[in-house]
């Protein structure tokens, strides 16, 4: 009787796990032509660049780029879905680039896909940059700082459209607020080669500064003494 209440129980279990996972339409079986080619920020072809075509964390279709960047495949299309097309993407759930030298985008549709030829034209992936803040309490000033730092993320996400407007958003933030007894504190990220941080600032709450730190490799180290 136990045996049979457990295997009862487990059953529920998986049947309600199995419920909460988002599921993909595909009856259709609908094809659909995803081209493009891949360089770096100097114009080079990449060769050996991944690409998949995802829908709710579902691989649909996957090639490599070739010895000219140019990529070219068949997909499948997710019927009631958002499609993507994840470049240099290890794993659409840790979302990591592949290939660390390289940037990574993600191209989305933002509602079902109806379109049976995606061709995303030139992708440029920037090369991986980072940058270094390093904020300096100076010993007899009582300062008080406030400050949010902006960054842009290895991982840039654009519309399919996108039409060679590759800007990538600022989707990184954080904040930080500092008195007179603050330790000296260096901050290290990374981010696209060639973009910028933005560091806004008020010092005792005064007007607003903006200072950009430029994403190089090896690193720029900007020095804010306050």
């Amino acid at each position: 009787m136990k045996s049979y209440f457990y295997k009862i129980l487990m059953f529920s279990v998986v049947l309600s796990a199995t419920s909460c996972v988002e599921r993909l339409d595909i009856s259709s079986n609908e094809r659909l032509l995803v081209k493009g080619k891949i360089v770096d920020q100097n114009g080079n072809p990449l060769q050996n660049i991944s690409i998949h075509t995802n829908a709710v964390y579902k691989t649909l279709a996957s090639a490599t780029s070739d010895a000219v960047g140019d990529f070219q495949f068949t997909s499948l299309n997710a019927n009631d879905k958002p499609l993507k097309v994840l470049i240099n993407i290890a794993d659409p759930f840790s979302l990591e680039n592949e290939n660390s030298d390289y940037s990574s985008k993600i191209y989305s549709s933002g509602v079902a896909n109806r379109d049976l030829l995606i061709d995303l034209g030139t992708v440029t992936l920037n090369g991986v940059g980072t940058f270094s803040l390093f904020l300096k309490n100076l010993s007899g000033d009582d300062n008080y700082l406030k400050y949010t730092l902006s960054y842009t993320s290895n991982i840039c996400n654009l519309p399919f459209n996108a039409n060679g407007n590759d800007f990538c958003e600022l989707d990184q933030s954080e904040n930080g607020n500092y008195n007179p007894t603050s330790e000296n504190r260096t901050i290290n990220r990374e981010s696209i080669l060639g973009t910028f941080a933005i560091f806004e600032y008020e010092l005792n709450n005064g007007p607003a500064q903006t200072i950009e730190i430029p994403v190089t490799n090896p690193p720029t180290t900007y020095v804010f003494e306050y």
